[in-house]
């Protein structure tokens, strides 16, 4: 144990503790797509319910394919979505239909290399 002296009246006590072999295997398959942080699609090809994916800020009911995530690497667009749904606003009920950027190509936080997979530091 560590004691750590915090603004000279507060004792911290950290304690380190590691043990080998906790770590849950989260998926297991063929390949993965991963467009940026929080956007990806892991595929088996043996067995299609196997697949998982995630997809920040749309909708799980805009399914998604693995297709759908490869057409944004090949063509470096970035796919449309629409939502829509109803907003209760001044005592009447209104249907909305937005539409916004869907998977995106771009990634702010990486530059892009030249072999369009691997990924650096920004030169900021």
């Amino acid at each position: 144990m560590n004691d750590v002296k915090l603004l000279g009246s507060t004792n911290i006590t950290v304690i380190v503790v590691i043990i080998t072999g906790l770590f849950k295997l989260e998926w297991q398959g063929d390949g993965f797509v991963g467009l940026n942080a929080k956007t990806y699609f892991c595929f088996d090809n043996t067995d299609q319910t196997k697949d998982k994916y995630s997809s920040k800020g749309i909708s799980k009911a805009f399914a998604l394919s693995k297709e759908d995530y490869l057409e944004v690497l090949r063509t470096k667009t970035t796919g449309d979505q629409e939502n829509k749904g109803f907003v209760y606003k001044n005592s009447k009920m209104y249907s909305y239909i937005l539409k916004k950027q869907g998977l995106t190509y771009v990634y702010c936080k990486r530059k892009l290399l030249d072999d369009g997979m691997s990924t650096t530091y920004l030169d900021v």
